[in-house]
């Protein structure tokens, strides 16, 4: 049992090591601006249909059909990406320009960056799971902030412990990258809606 476990565990750093590869020549293929959100989509759609269908195959070609399917609809969302991430300049520059000033100001600008950044990390395995659109896209992600509240705990000391491996060895950047979090997150996350489809059975996912 123990060798069986041991051999799971080499198959599914594996797999990440040929997500993190496909990951990164896909950004590069789109350019990296235009890349880098439809390849992390990609990377969830891979690891959700690994782990519910119990998919196997060539990770290179299905990366490639996922990545080409999520390029020709994204650009909204790479906008909406870019969007948030010039908020979070705006609030950066706010809260250093607040310093300890006014305390209320910067507790407020602190939480919002905050949501800002959790529910952009939401986002990735909401928006590969459920048939979310438009406006919803977003706020379901957001919503399932305050339905999730221990995976979120767990989703944040996971990249603090990862982000802590990577500076601690900066190669496993380039052997696990986006591979390693992506796979946690989606894992986590897909347990948490197969619990909430029993219990809710109209939502819907894709």
């Amino acid at each position: 049992m123990f060798a069986e476990k041991g051999m799971r565990v080499i198959n599914d750093i594996y797999y990440m090591m040929k997500i993190n590869l496909c990951w990164f020549l896909f950004t590069l293929e789109g350019g990296i601006v235009l890349g880098i959100v439809p390849a992390t989509l990609t990377a969830f759609d891979c690891i959700r249909d690994k782990m519910k269908n119990n998919y196997d195959g060539k990770v290179y070609r299905e990366f490639k059909q996922f990545y080409w399917a999520n390029f020709k609809s994204s650009w909204k969302i790479t906008l909406s990406f870019a969007a948030a991430g010039f908020i979070l300049l705006v609030e950066t520059a706010m809260l250093n320009g607040v310093g300890q000033s006014n305390v209320v100001i910067e507790i407020m600008l602190k939480l919002t960056r905050m949501l800002i950044v959790l529910t952009m990390v939401f986002f990735f395995p909401v928006y590969s799971h459920f048939d979310v659109h438009g406006f919803r896209a977003w706020l379901q992600p957001f919503l399932f902030l305050f339905i999730c509240p221990l995976q979120v705990v767990l989703i944040v000391l996971m990249i603090a412990v990862t982000a802590l491996l990577y500076m601690i060895n900066p190669l496993l950047v380039f052997f696990l990258g986006i591979g390693l979090p992506a796979y946690v997150i989606m894992g986590m996350m897909l347990r948490k809606f197969n619990k909430l489809a029993e219990k809710v059975p109209a939502i819907h996912e894709v």
